[in-house]
Order: structure tokens, then sequence, then C-alpha cells
């Protein structure tokens, strides 16, 4: 081999500055965005972002009813730890058990559940163990009921002790038995404690009307809102679409600024305003762009589930992201962008891109291919009219489904989505 210089001329495709930008644009949801935006008015002193005046009449309901936009925006809730916190002033505590309290409210996971190590807290607070136990038994004893319990069978049986009547067999059945009922070994149970098994019905009918989740009805932080991308609807039997562009910004080139600069005759400075104004044009483009390609997709979309601006989801059809972009002739990784962290508002709600693809089932005897949302739908449907006392199995799910809809799933497949829609089998399904 001999070393030297050669020349050679070789084909290569490179992704440029402004190419890459404008596809990490397309995949920014309309608050990212406007994030991004703000960001380049930074960078680019000509850049000017002139935000919308939000000026807006009352709507009309669908009774006729004038109503105002700003009533659709919650209000802040009051927080566990503050609710908490303020039910302390009634109490003469010391400053040293108002510091352990303070410190246990803080500890409180979202659902109200007291999880940590008592060893390691008593340690941590200069606390004996018995000491740390009489803190928790005393915020305990606040509201909500079940707060500050350290599992779901503390939580039920704070919650049974304070009911204004006492069930003294259910108190002895979550403290002893937890294990077994929620099992749902009840044939077991009721012979070792010598009652019937409607007696068990009946205390899981009163277990069912307990909070499980003590704390889940106070707001962890301030709520945060949803501003759908894009705006869906039907009029006159023709799907509208467009871009929901009233909370992003408009981006103006600063005439008078450049004027200013350019009155200095420098060639260093001219040289930097023809840069600065070409990436003004390239981001204007880019957003034009993102706009048409995000109705273009949406639309395609919107065609293909016509039926679901009517019904909702659960008359969705299959469609994936291959067919969108095959339809569009675009390419799938462009689609997926589109759909990324990306809201429609529909006629139905305001729902998630995504949510609109779905996989396809086979469909016996019938053309038309059942997708899995609808199939699930199904499935809820057939569960919530089955007889309680013998519900069905997930065999006899899959066989209905063939039989009334010619849908063919096997059994693990109905148990797969069973779990997925959070229901339990039949067998903890079923009344006594």
């Amino acid at each position: 081999m001999r070393a030297g210089l050669f020349q050679e001329q070789r084909l290569h495709l490179s992704l440029t500055k402004e190419l890459a930008q404008a596809i990490e644009l397309l995949q920014y949801s309309t608050l990212e965005l406007r994030s991004f935006l703000h960001e380049q008015s930074l960078e680019n002193p000509f850049l000017e972002i002139k935000d919308h005046k939000f000026v807006r009449t009352p709507k009309q309901s669908r009774n006729g009813e004038t109503r105002n936009w700003i009533e659709n925006i919650g209000k802040s809730s009051e927080t566990l730890a503050s609710y908490l916190k303020a039910q302390l002033h009634a109490f003469p505590l010391s400053a040293k058990r108002r510091h352990i309290l303070h410190y246990l409210i803080a500890s409180l996971d979202e659902d109200g559940y007291l999880r940590m190590e008592m060893k390691e807290t008593a340690a941590l607070l200069s606390l004996s163990e018995e000491e740390l136990e009489e803190a928790i038994q005393f915020l305990q004893s606040l509201e909500p009921a079940g707060v500050g319990a350290r599992s779901l069978q503390e939580c039920l049986l704070i919650q049974l002790q304070r009911l204004p009547v006492r069930h003294e067999l259910a108190e002895r059945v979550i403290a002893d038995y937890f294990t077994m009922f929620v099992e749902k070994a009840w044939k077991a149970l009721a012979k070792q404690l010598k009652i019937s098994i409607s007696n068990l019905q009946e205390i899981w009918d009163l277990i069912r009307t307990l909070e499980p989740r003590p704390g889940s009805h106070y707001a962890a932080a301030d709520p945060h809102f949803i501003v759908p991308d894009l705006i869906v609807t039907k009029r006159d039997g023709e799907i509208c679409v467009w871009l929901n562009d009233e909370f992003l910004p408009e981006v103006i080139w600063n005439h008078a600024y450049e004027k200013k600069v350019a009155d200095q005759q420098d060639e260093q400075i001219e040289w930097f305003v023809r840069e600065k104004y070409r990436q003004f044009m390239w981001l204007t483009k880019s957003l034009e762009q993102r706009k048409q390609t995000l109705v273009l997709v949406v639309k395609e979309i919107m065609e293909r589930q016509k039926q679901c601006l009517e019904e909702g989801l659960a008359a969705l059809r299959p469609l994936t992201m291959r067919d969108i972009a095959d339809a569009l002739n675009i390419h799938e990784s462009t689609v997926s962008r589109v759909i990324r962290n990306k809201y429609v508002q529909t006629p139905f709600g305001t729902v998630e891109l995504r949510h609109f693809f779905t996989n396809s089932l086979s469909a016996e005897n019938d053309n038309e291919e059942a997708s899995a949302a609808k199939t699930k739908e199904l499935i809820k449907k057939l569960i919530e009219a089955e007889d309680k006392h013998a519900p069905l199995s997930d065999q006899k799910i899959a066989d209905l489904l063939n039989e009334e809809h010619q849908i063919a799933i096997s059994r693990r497949t109905v148990a797969k989505y069973r779990e997925q829609l959070h229901i339990p089998s039949s067998a903890k399904r079923k009344r006594y």
C-alpha cells in the first residue's frame, strides 16, 4: 500500500441543522412548541414573539344557554397535607409532637398511605419505636378515615372501626383473615369461622363502600390542563380539521431593530443580520409545513375513524401508522412524530391521537376486521350484563364473541384484555 492524498467524489445524505429543526418541530406538542419559540427569540434578537390576547365571547351550550369559557377552568383543590395540618390546630400539641406529625404528614404518598421503615424513621427523629407508633396512631385518628395507614389491610380496618355501627365480624375477617378474604377462598374461610358464605358476601359489600385510597380526593399539586393540538368537527357530513393555534404566539421579524442595526454599515453586522433572517425564514417555513402535515395526517385518521366521531372510541376500526403513511405517501416515522404527545378535540371529548391506532383481530364470516379496542369494549359489556351468581368464564366470553360478533380470539387473549381492563377473574366476580 502506498500512502498519499487522493481525490474522489461520493454522494451521501447529511442532516442539516435546519432539516433537523423541521423534524423536531413536527413532534412538538402545542405547549412544547410554545416554549421552543420563546427560546428561539432569545437566540435571535430580530425574532419577536407576540402572544395572542384571548378575547372570547360566551359560547352557546347545547341547550341554548350562554356559558362563559372561564367556567370550564377548574379551581385548585385543597391538598391532603394542608387539610391534615389544619386539623392539628385543634389539639394542644407540644412543639416536638407537632414536628413529628408534620414529618409524618410530609411522608404520606398521594393515596394517603405512610410507607416507611419504622426503625429508620425512629432513628432519624431520635424516637423510640413506641413513641413513633403513638404518633402514627394520632395521625390515623384524623380525617379522612384511613389516612396514615401502612397497608390496605390497616386502611380498611381503621375505617371499619370508625363506622357509626361497628361490624365486629367484618373487623375480625379483615384483621385476621385478610388474605383468604381478598383472594375469595370463601368456602374454606366460612368453614373455619363457622359462618355462611352469604355472611362473607355481606362483608364484601360493606368493604366495597370503604375508600381504599383516602388521599386520592385531595390535590397533590395544582391541576394540569391538556391543550388540544387540533380540533375536529363534523359539519353536514364533512370532517373539518384545523390547528388549535390560538395558544401559539405569532412569530414576527423586527424590522425596526433591523433598520437600527443596519445603519451602522458594518460588513460583519450585515452578515449577521442576513444569517438571522435566513434562520427566521426557515423557522416560519417549518412552522407552516408542520401545520400542513398535522392537519393532513389527522384528517386522514379521522376519515378512517369517521364512525368514532358519532359513537366514541368503542367504534374504533383497526388502523396502523403504516396505513396512514401509505395513504399519504409519507414515511411511517413522520406519522409517528405527528401523533407523539398530541391531543385532538373531538365531538366526544379530547383524546390522545395514539388512541386512534389499534391492532386488528380476525373476524370470521365477516369482511370487516374487529379492532382490539372494540373487542375490549364488547368484553366489558358482556361482563357487565352477566349473572353475578354465575359469572362468565374467559372461555365462555371467547365463545360468545365468536357466536354473536364473529370475533375469533382465544381464551388467553380474553384473559389478557380482561386484565388490561382491570376486571378480576370470574371466581373473584362471583356473588353468593
